[in-house]
């Protein structure tokens, strides 16, 4: 099957990239798409077939459906912050032909990235010390703090790094929340969505008040899935944040709203102590999500979360 690559980035990498970066985005942009799937073929050869693979000591090769704001985002953080994470190195996306009669073009993508080091939260936790637990509590909502400050350059406020449609997994696999000029043009689709699904009468009185609260606070840069799989950690602290899939700019409720569930304490404390609560603006948007999903309003009657 042939693709047809396309660089599909907004943001130029090669103000972001290490010297050896610059050289190797100097070659064209197919003998770098044939090198990416040699090396995979090789890798796929001799290890468990995986998305992510490690081709270099500290350099990893991410492929399948990767949307272009997940390098964005790491170059926007990069380029706005000292904030440690993966610096994007290469991101090509091909188009790729329909797999049978009655499905659509898709597209297929490789991103070339360093390495977070350490491991993730959801590997740790169980290992980690009270004092270390505060720690990376701390670290985290400075790193949130800082983060939240990265300015849009799109005329959308909600968006994501492309200004484009952004990626929530609170509303299922593909199904995206469109870019909007306004925090109230947002607000004004989630009501439609519920009038749609005929559950705004029992929505209305957990919405109108959030809606009111933040319609004129503007929106922040914020992750968009703070979960124990994408909080790094390397000798009892914070070494970073991965996976920028969700990333974009939403009100200020959105971090804790979309932050994923923890298994043990430990991760949960490291989230209250990062984040802002927004208790009742994360069980309405949670909600929503299950609303357009099929779900009802009376399938989260009982709502137990500390």
């Amino acid at each position: 099957m042939h693709a047809k690559p396309t660089k599909v980035t907004a943001l130029d990498l090669w103000q972001d990239v290490p010297i050896l970066g610059r050289l190797w985005l100097a070659v064209p942009i197919r003998s770098r798409l044939l090198a990416y799937r040699f090396i995979l073929r090789i890798l796929d050869g001799i290890f468990i077939d995986a998305r992510v693979r490690q081709i270099l000591p500290g350099i990893y090769l991410k492929r399948g459906t990767i949307r272009p704001t997940e390098a964005n985002a790491m170059v926007l953080v990069r380029r706005h912050t000292q904030l440690r994470t993966s610096v994007a190195l290469d991101f090509i996306e091909c188009d790729m032909p329909a797999l049978r009669r009655h499905t659509k073009p898709y597209k297929h993508a490789y991103l070339l990235m360093t390495a977070v080091p350490g491991k993730t939260l959801q590997e740790v936790e169980d290992t980690l010390m009270p004092e270390q637990v505060i720690t990376i509590g701390r670290e985290l909502r400075d790193y949130l703090s800082i983060m939240r400050n990265i300015p849009n350059p799109y005329d959308n406020d909600i968006c994501d790094t492309t200004g484009g449609p952004l990626y929530s997994h609170l509303f299922g696999q593909f199904r995206d929340v469109p870019a909007f000029k306004s925090v109230p043009s947002f607000h004004a689709w989630v009501v439609q969505r519920m009038q749609l699904q005929q559950h705004w009468p029992a929505m209305q009185p957990l919405l109108e008040p959030m809606f009111s609260k933040f319609d004129e606070k503007g929106t922040v840069f914020m992750h968009g899935d703070l979960s124990p799989r994408n909080i790094m950690i390397q000798r009892g602290r914070l070494s970073g944040l991965i996976d920028w899939e969700t990333s974009g700019w939403m009100p200020p409720y959105w971090e804790h709203a979309s932050a994923g569930w923890f298994r043990l304490p430990a991760g949960g404390a490291i989230i209250k102590a990062a984040l802002e609560r927004y208790d009742a603006e994360r069980r309405a948007v949670i909600m929503v999500g299950g609303i357009t999903q099929g779900a009802t309003p009376d399938n989260y009657r009982v709502w137990e979360e500390d």
